[in-house]
């Protein structure tokens, strides 16, 4: 009989995805930093918060370079040992944090990723797999496919290169995205997408789907129609330049083509448009750190 698979919102958006057997998290981020140090000064993780509130991790999954979704994974991945994976800056990024080579992966869209790894035992982005010598029965602990995102395209946010010399604690503008992925993500029975592209789909099935504040009601239409999960959490709502010592607040979706003009991000309103257009799927708007049996 499987147990279940647990799921633990971090904030912003971070998940935690627990199975009897490990812990996985995606955009571990719980420093935030005020936005005074969007200009001035440098950055370090808060390594107490994070011991405090994450206490082990054997795999970290990072969708993309910005700040509020890597600053704490190479602090998280020092002191619990988990192997982190993601884009060409991400792992630049991590490495002068102080993160060791062996800790980080180069991933890329297409790649299907049994997590614990095995060198026989992983896909090419051209989806041919190469063979493995375990046994066909073997289970892992979570399989991850790595899928193609893409970020909304904000001004202050566009894709862009790393600055040449990236000297520890980080500025916050030194973390520039390449790549953007979302996550297909498969555990206990369980298949959750974490979906990080701002447009609705092509979108795999899954049972739950984890979306953010980037995405507006008629498009989440589609890729509710798409994905047909049972359950939709949304995430990336909350202010993330408030400390976690306050309560939360929804933040401000940013003007994107389409959608020119800033408006706060209301999770509530997600919820009763969802119940009133796609009955069949519930929503769960998270309590930050509360765990919960998917």
């Amino acid at each position: 009989m499987r147990k279940p698979l647990e799921l633990r919102w971090l904030g912003v958006a971070g998940l935690e995805l627990r199975t009897p057997l490990a812990t996985l998290l995606v955009d571990p981020f719980l420093t935030r930093p005020p936005v005074h140090r969007l200009f001035y000064g440098r950055t370090p993780p808060d390594g107490a918060l994070l011991r405090q509130h994450i206490p082990q991790a054997d795999f970290i999954l990072v969708s993309h370079a910005h700040y509020d979704h890597l600053l704490d994974a190479a602090e998280v991945a020092g002191y619990t040992g988990a192997q982190v994976y993601g884009s060409a800056h991400t792992g630049r990024i991590l490495e002068a944090c102080g993160l060791g080579a062996g800790q980080v992966v180069r991933v890329r869209a297409g790649e299907v990723l049994p997590l614990p790894p095995h060198p026989c035992a992983r896909q090419g982005a051209g989806g041919t797999p190469v063979p493995s010598p375990l046994s066909p029965g073997t289970e892992w602990r979570f399989s991850v496919n790595v899928l193609r995102g893409e970020h909304a395209p904000i001004p202050f946010a566009r894709p862009g290169r790393l600055p040449a010399r990236l000297r520890y604690p980080l500025r916050l503008r030194d973390f520039v995205l390449d790549e953007d992925f979302g996550f297909l993500i498969e555990a206990e029975g369980t298949r959750l997408l974490a979906w990080h592209d701002w447009r609705p789909g092509p979108a795999p099935q899954a049972d739950v789907l984890v979306t953010g504040a980037d995405i507006h009601l008629g498009e989440l239409g589609e890729l509710l129609d798409q994905v047909q999960p049972r359950l939709l959490i949304p995430t990336h709502w909350d202010n993330f330049l408030r400390p976690l010592s306050k309560p939360l607040k929804p933040f401000y979706r940013p003007p994107c083509p389409g959608h020119p003009l800033p408006e706060r991000y209301d999770p509530g309103a997600v919820k009763r448009w969802v119940s009133r257009n796609h009955p069949r799927v519930k929503v769960w708007v998270p309590v930050l750190m509360e765990r919960v049996s998917l």
